[in-house]
């Protein structure tokens, strides 16, 4: 686990208040809760009608012109991509956690790979690790980040976010002219063919569309019955993502782009990509489904669990894994088929208090979740020492933290 950082965990609690201003300023004049209904109920659906909908949603993006590969596992979503991307130089990547999730850039190495995202970049240049979900970077001042750029690219930028943000601009633009391929993943996958990518900064735009290849990565999860309930996820993603009305850009995406103009022939590979691969992961969730943990693929991913949650606050990058939280500590138990990786992403370092539930646009009742990969845990003998010490106490003297009477040598929970 990494080493609890108190100027980390001053700017996560800084950037946690001006979210919440942001997010009640996002929400004036709404229904809240009737937002979370209506989200929740499509992802309730999606998720209970995943098998029907993933069906139509595959023959729908195939008859629009995508290449569709079925991924079991992270083996094959890379093997995928390396059949792809064979023979390529130079691929940009906008901000995925799927792809995250199958270590894309630990796992290729044959081919130089670019982030765009200007938090994910900062992070790829420094060496930093990601310390939230929507603002990756957060933990890094403007002076740290200025002389990191002059260290890695001998060039002298102020330190001003301003001056950075040129800087990433014009370095990023000219790695995005020359890639011949694009990775991204999905926010949404409508049932009648669409991918939708919601975004502020443009990168994903252009990653979409410049290189002559754009790969796309998402879980089976993300789809939707149609563009109506997309444009709600997209919604709630940004209200509760960032503290916005709408992301500054929604690309809903088709299939490759295409022409019509000659005598109204149909040529695939006019200004955008030529061809548009979309890689559906399973990676576990079918069995999450199947083991009765399904309510959890219901999360659009807008991070909203993490912003007041204290175990966060205080452990920083220490909880989670690939991605943070704790729904990493549940997931990690079917994605990576193993009980010690939940207990190793942090499944007893939640302190089930709720706030991620209230803060959850999709309604999901995260703790219920957590005690139930806690019980298999300790029936694998897996808990932490701490909690079998409390255990024994309990029984013992009748509290967790030992003689009545005595002072306790350290207070822990839970």
């Amino acid at each position: 686990m990494e080493k609890i950082n108190e100027k980390t965990r001053d700017a996560i609690l800084k950037f946690a208040l001006e979210y919440k201003e942001k997010r009640a300023n996002a929400l004036s004049g709404e229904n809240e809760e009737e937002l979370k209904n209506k989200l929740e109920a499509i992802r309730k659906h999606s998720i209970g009608s995943l098998s029907d909908i993933k069906a139509r949603a595959i023959a729908s993006l195939q008859e629009n012109g995508f290449v569709v590969h079925e991924a079991k596992d992270a083996g094959d979503a890379i093997e995928n991509i390396k059949n792809i991307i064979a023979g390529s130089k130079l691929a940009v990547k906008a901000k995925s956690n799927v792809l995250d999730e199958i270590k894309l850039k630990e796992s290729i190495t044959e081919t130089e790979i670019v982030e765009t995202d200007l938090g994910d970049f900062i992070n790829q240049f420094t060496g930093n690790v990601d310390m939230h979900p929507v603002i990756p970077a957060l933990n890094l001042t403007p002076k740290e980040i200025a002389a990191a750029i002059k260290s890695k690219f001998k060039i002298s930028v102020k330190d001003e976010p301003e001056a950075i943000m040129a800087f990433a601009r014009e370095y990023l633009r000219e790695k995005i002219k020359k890639a011949d391929i694009g990775m991204t993943g999905a926010n949404v996958i409508t049932a009648d063919g669409k991918v939708i990518l919601l975004e502020n900064e443009g990168n994903i735009s252009l990653v979409s569309r410049m290189p002559e290849k754009h790969i796309i990565v998402a879980g089976i999860e993300k789809f939707v019955e149609n563009i109506e309930d997309a444009m709600h996820v997209v919604r709630c993603s940004a209200i509760w993502g960032t503290g916005q009305k709408w992301p500054v850009y929604v690309s809903v995406i088709a299939g490759p782009s295409k022409t019509g103009d000659i005598q109204n022939r149909h040529i695939t590979g006019a200004q955008g990509a030529k061809e548009a691969h979309v890689i559906l992961l399973d990676n576990g969730r079918t069995e999450m489904i199947n083991q009765g943990f399904g309510e959890l693929l219901q999360c659009i991913g807008c991070g909203a669990c993490l912003d007041f949650c204290p175990a966060f606050h205080q452990l920083q990058s220490g909880f989670g894994c690939e991605t943070l939280g704790g729904i990493k500590g549940i997931s990690s138990r079917f994605v990576k088929d193993s009980h010690k990786a939940a207990l190793d992403c942090g499944a007893f370092r939640c302190l089930t208090c709720l706030s991620c539930k209230i803060n959850c646009p999709a309604k999901i009742n995260f703790s219920t979740y957590i005690m139930k990969v806690r019980a298999e845990l300790a029936k694998e003998g897996l808990e932490p020492e701490k909690a079998k010490e409390m255990v024994e106490k309990m029984k013992e003297f009748g509290n967790p933290f030992g003689k009545p009477g005595e002072a306790p040598k350290e207070l822990y929970c839970c």
